[in-house]
């Protein structure tokens, strides 16, 4: 009966009722800029985080909203048992857009957050435009804290991790701070396609299923994601840092859209158009 009630208290109308309460609705009608230069997270640059090292990391891309997530792996250079899961979340368009995913991190869960436990981590902490934190506990320094500064949103989840997880989320929601902003996001004019632009055209003209090679398009350093409205990115078999689109059988104005990311968590996007006849 307990277990029924603590899932009661966090399914998604009682959450609705949490941000209610917090002051979400008005904070996610403001407009805020975007962060216009890129931010590489490094355990040596954070006070908090110098005792712990990165085990294991990996970059995705989500389409809806669209954002670009590093997600990192630490854990404590002597007690294993101490680690924590960031993840980095910058959205291509806008700040509404992190504040609509930060209300879905909560339920993210299996395990039923306390009643009573979530809190404004802007208000209560100083972290960011506006944030999430609660530990598991009911009380207490949290184990869980979300936030989100301009278009990036940031979540730490902390096991064994109380006393790291508060002071890294200030000194992120510092860095993140002091970064570079600027208007929205404006795509790469010329880029990696540049080339294939040149072969084929401003506009590519295909058959259904017919292929068009994009040539080799340079990783080192780098990592690639490919969102097509109709047909499909893949390697070349025959050389693995080789490219081609195959056409789809929708015909149309079709679009190929690549990002581009480093070390850290800003793209650099561009498109071209693709006429399926």
């Amino acid at each position: 009966m307990q277990q029924r009630a603590a899932d009661a208290n966090s399914g998604p109308q009682a959450l609705r009722e949490i941000l209610q309460r917090l002051g979400f609705d008005a904070a996610s009608k403001q407009d805020r800029p975007f962060i216009a230069e890129d931010f590489v997270f490094e355990t040596s640059d954070y006070a908090s985080a110098r005792e712990l090292r990165n085990v294991h990391e990996e970059v995705v891309l989500d389409e809806t909203p669209l954002a670009l997530f590093r997600q990192i792996h630490l854990e404590h250079t002597e007690r294993p048992s101490t680690s924590l899961r960031l993840r980095f979340g910058l959205c291509w368009n806008g700040f509404r857009d992190a504040m609509s995913l930060l209300a879905r991190f909560p339920l993210s869960f299996q395990r039923a957050i306390p009643p009573g436990a979530i809190v404004n981590a802007a208000e209560q902490y100083g972290t960011g435009d506006f944030g999430l934190a609660w530990a598991w506990s009911g009380e207490g320094d949290p184990d869980i804290l979300a936030f989100v500064r301009n278009n990036v949103l940031v979540t730490i989840e902390g096991h064994d991790a109380r006393a790291v997880v508060l002071p890294l989320a200030r000194e992120l929601a510092e860095a993140l701070g002091k970064l570079r902003t600027g208007p929205a996001y404006a795509e790469e004019p010329e880029g990696l396609f540049a080339d294939v632009r040149r072969r084929a055209g401003e506009v590519a003209r295909l058959g259904p299923g017919e292929r068009l090679d994009l040539g080799v398009l340079p990783e080192a350093g780098s990592t690639l994601f490919f969102l097509t409205s109709v047909g499909a990115v893949n390697r070349t078999p025959e050389r693995e840092d080789s490219w081609y689109y195959r056409a789809g059988a929708e015909a149309g104005s079709q679009e190929v859209i690549l990002f581009r990311v480093g070390k850290g968590i800003l793209p650099v996007m561009e498109r071209f158009t693709v006429e399926i006849t």
